[in-house]
């Protein structure tokens, strides 16, 4: 997933997209495409990005593009969902995850297959895990009874999720950097409780069924690369660093 404009992080840096830096001599969206290419559970892969963008340009004819008009990470989705007329559901990586391994996928793609059902099933990674292993990585985590933990890159999605239940998805999208539009989706109650980490995994997947119309699942990623994005500076330099003290695996990605 690489349909989005150039962020803010892309624009202090001077690069077209954040998914064209460069971490460990390659840019981070042919590193992560290639831990993709290399998990051996998955089928076609798809690159979804801005028609005739930075993204297409630096691919060129090494990947399937699909290009939806839509900017939007719903459109981009319906649009490779178009492409493949014949899938009912797809994986979603996206293109921020530099040290992601095929090992992390393989786990994930297994993981979501035992959940044929869901509409929605979302990856998720125990925050300590990726504190432990980048220490200078910035994260957020959401604290519930079973743990804290941290969201990651994965999500795997059905067609019919994305044809019916859409624009809730989007709804919920846009209200989350907002505490008021966040209460008035999810309800006071259940955000202060949110807020307090007494809900447990189970009653966070029960509310947003309720939400999003469709049947959701959830997947505890035992890797920390999952629950590692980059999204400042900071961010950055911790994967240029990672994969300097760690070359080899580094590259893995």
């Amino acid at each position: 997933m690489a349909n989005g404009a150039a962020c803010k992080l892309a624009r202090k840096l001077d690069v077209p997209h954040k998914a064209l830096l460069d971490v460990g001599g390659a840019a981070m969206i042919d590193r992560v495409l290639q831990a993709v290419r290399d998990c051996p559970d998955l089928g076609e892969v798809v690159v979804s990005c801005l028609p005739d963008g930075p993204i297409a340009r630096h691919l060129g004819d090494g990947a399937a593009l699909a290009q939806p008009t839509d900017p939007t990470f719903l459109g981009g989705i319906a649009e490779g969902f178009r492409l493949l007329p014949d899938m009912n559901r797809a994986l979603l990586v996206t293109c921020d995850m530099p040290l992601l391994t095929p090992d992390a996928i393989c786990y994930f793609a297994r993981e979501a297959a035992r959940w044929p059902d869901a509409d929605l099933v979302y990856g998720m990674v125990d925050v300590h895990l990726t504190r432990e292993r980048y220490p200078d990585a910035r994260r957020t985590a959401i604290k519930m009874r079973e743990g804290n933990y941290t969201a990651s890159g994965f999500s795997v999605v059905s067609r019919r999720f994305v044809e019916e239940c859409g624009p809730k998805l989007m709804a919920a999208f846009h209200a989350r950097k907002s505490k008021f539009a966040m209460a008035r989706l999810l309800g006071y109650s259940f955000l202060a409780r949110l807020a307090l980490g007494t809900l447990s995994l189970h009653q966070i997947i029960d509310r947003a069924e309720e939400l999003l119309g469709g049947r959701c699942a959830a997947v505890s990623i035992p890797y920390p690369e999952c629950g590692f994005d980059v999204d400042s500076e900071a961010d950055l330099a911790a994967a240029r660093a990672f994969c300097e003290r760690v070359p080899a695996e580094g590259e893995s990605a």
